[in-house]
């Protein structure tokens, strides 16, 4: 029953953990997320094998306060400079860099695999890619192979905005609905309008602009 207890509260404490790290650690993983995931993961596992749980929390909480102040430093230009360091240039106008091929590490193979899983099989179709701090290609075509648009063909098209949920299965969204100026006895007043509550819904939203509501209704 400890056993289980102490994983019970370290599962929990880890997530929290997680959270207060920031979106960041999940989405970009620099090099300072990826230590702190592998620390937290081997600090956290400690209890499951020894009696030693409060030292556990002690030392998780100092590692968020560290990771926290690394977060806080790369917004400096030097501390970004520093933990992440600079993007690097591998292709520039259908060309490999091949210095900074080099000095990052890659192989010409997955340069092209990365290119490839991104839509581009050709080099020469590749105005830059660059290798981003994160660890991600990005990849800039040329003019001539950038896609077409409804803006390059001048096809007028409405901006309705982000679409905004105010009720997922059956339960109004509050919220949201504050996002959106509007008030709980509006959305009801609008449902009404329709013969329906929000017990006949299985998923609404709001267009942010428009304020134009669209409703799927659960199905019997």
């Amino acid at each position: 029953m400890e056993l289980l207890l102490k994983i019970f509260v370290i599962y929990l404490l880890t997530i929290m953990i997680m959270r207060l790290m920031g979106k960041s650690t999940i989405i970009q993983m620099t090099p300072y997320d990826l230590v702190a995931i592998i620390i937290v993961g081997t600090v956290a596992s400690e209890p499951l094998i020894s009696t030693e749980f409060l030292p556990t929390v002690y030392a998780l909480a100092i590692l968020v306060l560290i990771h926290i102040l690394f977060s806080k430093l790369t917004l400096w230009q030097w501390g970004n400079r520093f933990f992440l360091g600079e993007p690097t240039i591998l292709i520039k106008h259908g060309e490999f860099v091949e210095d900074n091929i080099e000095k990052s590490r890659l192989s010409i193979a997955q340069i092209l695999s990365i290119l490839r899983s991104q839509g581009f099989p050709k080099v020469s179709d590749i105005d830059y890619a660059i290798l981003e701090p994160i660890g991600e290609i990005s990849v800039i075509a040329k003019p001539e192979n950038t896609p077409v648009t409804v803006q390059h063909m001048n096809i007028p098209i409405e901006d309705e905005g982000l679409p905004i949920s105010v009720i997922v299965d059956r339960r109004i969204q509050v919220r949201n609905l504050k996002l959106l100026g509007k008030t709980k006895e509006w959305l009801k007043n609008k449902l009404k309008d329709q013969n329906l509550t929000e017990k006949d819904i299985f998923y609404a939203y709001v267009n942010e602009k428009t304020k134009k509501l669209i409703i799927k209704k659960r199905i019997m």
